[in-house]
């Protein structure tokens, strides 16, 4: 029996020597790739585990990793590193990353996520207004962005419509607000002396990513005083990495007058002509047969018809 526990404990440490063989303590220093200064909080976990640890101030990590094992690292606004370490040491160097962006919104000279954001910005997806049957997009922010006010005076093909970001902020100034496409503002309203002419509608609404609405005063640091009525960005779209894709739409409509009036025809202007000039002659006049000729319209008996 006593035989039989001996063996039994070198059993156990065998299998306990071979398993403390298979892993090892790794340590080593995170850095910044651009500055070289230590990271420290950076999550450093066994790949396909949750079992890891993070770095302290000094950007230092101490790990106990299974041999033939690969470490990540991941940490907030760099990019994540998948490394295997080759021995008990194996320092990490991090990229930051300037395109992982969430909710990001336009505002002016370039962009900024909206948890960010400390002004009034509205913002309207490039698909809300791609379906809408209206002759440019600024037709199509009616009801899609708080504060903002669409109105269309005349139902004239290609009148701007009246958009008020802020109010009514000048008589004589005018109140419109500026429109910035893809950085570079632009002229709106109708700038034609001869016809209604909105150079809004050359935008296809297909084209638009997204539109920013810049609705507070802070806008008017960026852009001056055209700022004072508010900023309306649009983002066009951009070419994308891929397959060639081809995309159609088309929308078309007709409009008639909800009540038709009653107008004269040829016939009738004749006859009412004849009725005007009729009552104005004298009896004599009447009945003589110049006065028949030359006014009214006769029959051969020389009645009046």
């Amino acid at each position: 029996m006593k035989k039989i526990l001996q063996g039994f404990l070198w059993v156990l440490l065998l299998l306990g020597s071979q398993a403390y063989a298979q892993t090892r303590k790794v340590s080593g220093i995170v850095t910044g790739k651009s500055d070289g200064l230590p990271l420290p909080g950076v999550s450093v976990t066994i790949q396909g585990t949750r079992t890891g640890t993070q770095t302290g101030p000094d950007g230092t990590y101490s790990l106990a990793v299974p041999n033939g094992t690969a470490l990540t690292f991941s940490f907030i606004g760099f990019q994540t590193i998948t490394a295997t370490p080759s021995g008990s040491t194996l320092n990490v160097s991090m990229t930051g990353t300037t395109g992982a962006l969430n909710e990001v919104v336009v505002v002016g000279y370039g962009t900024q996520q909206r948890k960010d954001i400390t002004g009034a910005v509205g913002s309207v997806k490039g698909s809300a207004v791609q379906d809408q049957p209206v002759a440019s997009f600024d037709q199509a922010l009616s009801g899609k962005v708080t504060g903002v006010q669409v109105s269309v005076s005349n139902g004239i093909l290609g009148s701007a419509p009246r958009i008020r970001v802020r109010g009514t902020a000048s008589i004589s100034n005018g109140s419109d607000p500026l429109y910035v496409v893809d950085g570079v503002p632009i002229v709106n309203g109708n700038i034609s002396s001869y016809a209604n002419y909105n150079p809004l509608g050359d935008i296809n609404p297909d084209d638009i990513q997204s539109i920013d609405v810049l609705k507070d005063g802070a806008a008017t640091a960026i852009y001056g005083s055209r700022a004072s009525g508010g900023v309306i960005l649009v983002t066009t779209k951009r070419g994308t990495a891929g397959k060639p894709k081809v995309t159609y739409s088309t929308w078309f409509g007709w409009a008639s007058p909800a009540k038709k009036f009653k107008l004269l025809n040829a016939a009738d202007f004749v006859t009412i002509a004849n009725e005007k000039l009729y009552p104005a002659a004298t009896a004599a006049n009447q009945t003589s047969g110049a006065y028949k000729q030359a006014f009214l319209a006769t029959d051969a008996a020389g009645n009046i018809v």
